[in-house]
Order: C-alpha cells, then sequence, then structure tokens
C-alpha cells in the first residue's frame, strides 16, 4: 500500500516519501503549548505588576469575608506602604543635616518627616524610649493647625526653645528662655511603647524658677491640667528618636524636630 503510486497528473512518490508525510501529520506541533506558555507568562507579568492597584479591594474582600481581622488588613496595608529602609535612613539623615544646619529647605525637612511616619513600624520595640532622655532643641516645627490659619506656618524656630523628658521619673518639661528670663512649663508623662506616643499633663508654670498659682480657667485656657476635660489629651507620636535627632507629630496635627541640646 504504501508503494502504490500516485497517477492522474498527480505525479509519482516513493514509499519513504510517504512515510515521512504520514509521520509529520501523526506529530503534535509545538506552536499551540508555545502560545499557551506565552499567553500564561503575560498574564502573571500583568497581574503583578497591577496587584498593588488592586490592593485595596484585596483587603477589603479579606476583611468582608472574615479572612483577616481589622488589625491584620490596617498591618497589611501599612506594610505595603511603607518606604524601603535605604528610604528612611535617608530621611534620617536629611532630619540630621537640618537640625544641625538649619540650612535644608523646610519642605524637605516636612516631607522627611512624612516619609517616617509611612515607615513607622508598630510592631517590636523601637528603641524611642532608651533615646528620649535628656534635653533636645526644638529646631523646627509647623505648629498646630490653628497656629498655621492664625499666624502662617512656623519653620525653624528663631528662639531657644528646651524640651526635657526624663523616662524613668516620667517628667516633662517644655521651656522657653529669652536671655535672663525663662518660662517653663512642668508635669508628668506617660509611654505608650505599641504606639510609640508619648502623653503628658502640664501641671505646673515657673517663670524665672518661681512658680505661679493659677485659677482653673486659666489652666484651661493655656493648655494645662485643670478640672476642664481636654478636648485633645497633649501628646507626641514619635516617629524618631536616636542619638541625633527626634522628630514627633503633636496631637494638635503640628509636626516638630529636636535636635539633642548638647549637639548645638
Amino acid at each position: 500500500r504504501l508503494c502504490a503510486v500516485w497517477r492522474h497528473g498527480r505525479g509519482s512518490c516513493s514509499a519513504q516519501a510517504i512515510m515521512v508525510q504520514h509521520a509529520a501529520r501523526q506529530r503534535p506541533s509545538t506552536k499551540p503549548a508555545n502560545r499557551h506558555w506565552l499567553i500564561l507568562a503575560l498574564l502573571v507579568t500583568l497581574l503583578t505588576q497591577s496587584l498593588p492597584l488592586f490592593q485595596p479591594r484585596w483587603l477589603w474582600v479579606a476583611g468582608f469575608t472574615g479572612v483577616w481581622k481589622p488589625q491584620q488588613i490596617q498591618t497589611a496595608r501599612q506594610a505595603a506602604d511603607r518606604p524601603p529602609p535605604q528610604e528612611r535612613q535617608a530621611a534620617l539623615d536629611t532630619l540630621a543635616m537640618s537640625a544641625l544646619t538649619k540650612k535644608t529647605p523646610p519642605g524637605e525637612v516636612f516631607g522627611a518627616i512624612q516619609i517616617l511616619e509611612k515607615a513607622r513600624d508598630a510592631s517590636g520595640d523601637s528603641g524611642f524610649s532608651n533615646f528620649l532622655t535628656g534635653e533636645w532643641r526644638l529646631v523646627y516645627t509647623t505648629g498646630t493647625k490653628k497656629t498655621e490659619d492664625e499666624v502662617g506656618r512656623i519653620n525653624y524656630v528663631p528662639i531657644t526653645a528646651v524640651q526635657r523628658f526624663d523616662m524613668a521619673e516620667r517628667f516633662i518639661r517644655n521651656g522657653v528662655y529669652l536671655g535672663p528670663i525663662s518660662i517653663e512649663f512642668e508635669g508628668t508623662l506617660h509611654w505608650i511603647e505599641e504606639r510609640r506616643r508619648l502623653e503628658f499633663d502640664f501641671e505646673e508654670l515657673k517663670v524665672c524658677g518661681i512658680s505661679l498659682p493659677l485659677p482653673d480657667f486659666v489652666r484651661s485656657a493655656i493648655g494645662m491640667r485643670s478640672s476642664t476635660p481636654y478636648k485633645k489629651q497633649p501628646a507626641f507620636n514619635f516617629v524618631a528618636a536616636d542619638d541625633r535627632i527626634a522628630a514627633a507629630r503633636g496631637a494638635g496635627g503640628g509636626v516638630a524636630l529636636w535636635l539633642r541640646n548638647e549637639l548645638v
């Protein structure tokens, strides 16, 4: 049968040629398989590239279905948005340089603090409380939202303002010094490690070292502890503290940068 010869104008072929043609028909083509692998690779690439865009939806689904608890979803969001370690280190270096020289543009200082806020990791021990004890010179502040509305954004602080924290004694002092004149608020503090938060109450006002007794309504008006509850608990939410600088956002919304006082 293989040796049959085609006639009627179609020419002829040998048995060997016919066998080759028959084998070619039986051999599966690799083109469809290769095409499927190519499509799969493209889908994987698109998925990995677009996954960050769909991340909020994935987290919403995880929360809605009960797969993750709200705290787990919040942690996942923070981890995904957290800047890489080298960006965090660059922000710390920017703050240290600006605190030492006051030559860094104020916008860059604010931007560096924002990077550290995004990089803040609530897991484990921050180590901040080990560095905070001591005196800190206020270098830069944006003030509270109310201050910005009334007098504009404050950048580098032109006066001598020193904050003292004593973590062991739970003591805080906030002082402004104009030559021989000193105005100091003193009180107690409470450190909340898991929130990197330092809450405080000013209980005493001293002018040139002399304690001033104040009526309750005055104490309330200037943010000291009084019979009137706070609208917001005075606090600093720290994003950095090391052997050079400390940075935090206050309860009023403003940010602050301090330089260790002995480095001034």
